[in-house]
């Protein structure tokens, strides 16, 4: 993510980008740079002069690689009216401070030879500069009324406050002069003198400052001191040794050197904010998140956040229906409602306990159903564990994720079943307990060394053959000896939604495979469930359940096509289908046509015997049956993508052969 802002502090600026380039500059050809003054004195203002710049456009000068740096000349005026007929083909520079003697409507007026503009910020800080006079061609000495553009508009100035302005003046050939006069309360048209001009310098002075500007700057060193337990210090400017603009003791607190200007550039804590503006913004240099939000400091000022509220990370700028914290996580802007996250899938829905999957046979012959059992704790003597079971000959696989519950070190947990008959438990797929035989109630125990919150694949598969039925599962943790909640340690993705996680890579998502009796921690793709030799990832890929082969659909995958509508029966017995292909995935992700591969349409004479198959190239939308016997045929159909992928069957509809 890259973000970009202009950030200021006197006349301190700091380009923020998550991607920089530099262009360098042949500095042996350059006149030497012009140092700021440290402190700005009233009453004068430097001018620049930067020699053989042909023409008149200002730009010839300010794309100069000589600008503003490494002028060919320095001087001073007292007032802002420059000498006359200096020399053909140069540009001039003049830079500083306006404070008005009165608060009130100004308006400010222009002359010169052969170009001039004059700007002024709303405050002293050159960012907020504009443009608000010019002298479009050239005017006599103290002309003001050749051009309109002469004149500026009345702007409202404070008397306590310092205005930044410059003066941009270029001269081809000729005479050449410009001048810059206001008017206001108490004061007829003329040249701003010496009374109301201050130099421009570098960031490090104060007696610049605003009202409103030296008392923030006194409350953060007030609330530094008090905060540090550091003894009030009455001195004003604050102490700043290097004069970076820095209290001294803000930099000693937070790891900077007081002795040193350059830090004041750095950013120690990474957050894309440098120290003077940490120190500016009553941020923490040693904290990228002062308020600890999820959004670091610099990427909240750049985006008009506050990053002293961390209240503003939950809110939503742009109206686009994602949080601030959510746009910035997905590298998107947040002030920006035609850039938003790209749509990304939810974390899984676990349930507390294992899902229990149910099967008539001991050997998980034909799936009955699945279902959450918080505990496997069951003593059903010679009752059914399952309204759709007899009373013997069942099996059960039950799947659980269990997580080691202590904090620190290594634990060790014992984990015991106790059947009537046999009974398998493996663990992250390995078989640990292993007595496949009928036996009275047993009890065995396997135990395994974990660090905290580790986390155990489990599967405990159980058959019950004839007579009384018992299945119980226990974890202990030894070091303590106590016995653990199995709600509170064992979890599994909840059968009832649909999720791509995918524990075993075996191309079936974890839910579908709870769901329709398979394993969801075993690579069981290609064993086969049925007796058609359909094989389980094909049985997926069809939306068809494993056992039985009937539709059941697919998880994240393509929504079916709409509904198709057959158009009347033709005499000859034929049969038009047509419908509309999907153009998005249940996911919400697009779905385009080169993606699709096949349709597959069902059809039969009953709803619930569609028999036959008819595969239609993915191209089309329509197909027509020929050579239909008479009755009520019923339809339905599915998409498949070119990834093997198959939607849900679509409801099924019907049309009458005469």
């Amino acid at each position: 993510m890259s973000i970009t802002k202009v950030l200021g502090l006197g006349s301190t600026v700091i380009l923020i980008s998550g991607c920089q380039s530099w262009q360098l500059q042949d500095i042996e050809d350059l006149p030497p740079t012009a140092a700021l003054p440290e402190t700005s004195e009233p009453g004068v203002v430097e001018i620049r002069y930067y020699d053989n710049l042909d023409g008149v456009e200002i730009d010839t000068m300010t794309s100069a690689t000589k600008f503003p740096d490494n002028p060919d000349e320095v001087d001073t005026l007292t007032s802002l009216e420059a000498p006359e007929n200096r020399v053909d083909n140069y540009g001039t520079y003049v830079r500083g401070f306006i404070k008005p003697p009165t608060s009130g409507e100004y308006r400010f007026f222009v002359s010169g030879n052969d170009k001039v503009e004059f700007w002024l910020s709303t405050s002293s800080s050159p960012d907020d500069a504009d443009i608000l006079a010019t002298v479009p061609g050239w005017t006599y000495v103290n002309q003001f009324s050749k051009y309109s553009s002469q004149t500026s508009p009345y702007v409202t100035l404070d008397a306590s406050q310092r205005y930044y302005f410059e003066v941009f003046q270029k001269e081809g050939a000729g005479s050449d002069h410009f001048a810059v006069a206001w008017e206001g309360p108490g004061i007829s048209q003329q040249i701003v003198d010496s009374n109301y001009i201050h130099s421009y310098a570098q960031s490090g002075e104060t007696a610049g400052l605003s009202e409103m500007e030296a008392y923030s700057l006194g409350y953060r060193v007030g609330f530094l001191d008090g905060n540090q337990g550091i003894a009030f210090n009455p001195e004003y400017p604050p102490l700043d040794e290097d004069q970076d603009g820095l209290y001294d003791k803000w930099e000693t607190v937070y790891g900077l050197d007081p002795t040193n200007p350059a830090d004041s550039t750095s950013d120690p804590d990474n957050d894309l904010l440098s120290a003077a503006d940490e120190f500016l913004l009553g941020t923490a240099e040693n904290n990228a998140d002062t308020d600890g939000d999820g959004i670091p400091d610099g990427a909240e000022y750049a985006y008009g956040m506050d990053p002293l509220d961390a209240g503003d990370a939950s809110g939503d700028m742009d109206n686009d229906s994602y949080t601030n914290l959510e746009e910035y996580l997905a590298g998107t802007s947040p002030e920006d409602a035609n850039e938003v996250p790209e749509p990304s899938e939810q974390e899984p829905v676990y349930v507390e306990g294992f899902v229990g999957q149910y099967y008539s046979g001991i050997a998980f012959d034909d799936f009955v159903d699945a279902r959450v059992d918080r505990s496997v704790d069951f003593n059903w003597g010679t009752g059914q564990p399952h309204s759709q079971l007899s009373d013997d000959n069942f099996s059960v696989r039950w799947n659980g994720i269990f997580t080691a519950p202590h904090d620190s070190g290594t634990n060790t947990y014992r984990f015991t079943v106790r059947t009537n008959d046999g009974v398998r438990l493996y663990a992250n797929g390995t078989l640990v307990i292993d007595d496949w035989t009928e036996h009275a109630p047993t009890e065995f125990q396997y135990e395994r060394t974990l660090s905290p919150g580790e986390e155990v694949l489990l599967s405990m598969e159980y058959f019950e053959r004839v007579g009384s039925a018992v299945a119980e599962y226990r974890a202990t943790n030894t070091n303590t000896g106590g016995t653990l909640s199995t709600p509170a340690t064992v979890k599994a993705p909840d059968p009832t939604t649909s999720h791509s996680l995918d524990s075993d890579n075996d191309g079936i998502p974890d839910t579908w495979e709870l769901s329709q009796g398979l394993s969801p921690w075993v690579d069981d793709a290609d064993s086969v469930s049925n007796n058609a030799g359909i094989s389980n990832i094909e049985a997926y890929n069809s939306g068809l359940d494993p056992f039985t082969l009937e539709e059941v659909g697919t998880v994240n995958t393509s929504p079916g096509p709409t509904e198709p509508s057959p158009e009347p029966a033709e005499p000859n017995g034929s049969i038009t289908l047509s419908w509309t292909a999907p153009g998005t995935r249940l996911d919400g992700s697009s779905l385009s046509l080169s993606e699709i591969d096949y349709y597959r349409i069902r059809y039969g004479q009953s709803p619930g015997a569609l028999t036959q198959t008819q595969q239609v190239d993915g191209a089309e939308t329509s197909f027509t049956f020929g050579d239909l016997a008479s009755g009520v045929w019923y339809f339905s159909i599915s998409v498949v993508d070119q990834g093997g992928l198959a939607s849900a069957p679509s409801e099924v509809v019907s049309q009458q052969v005469e």
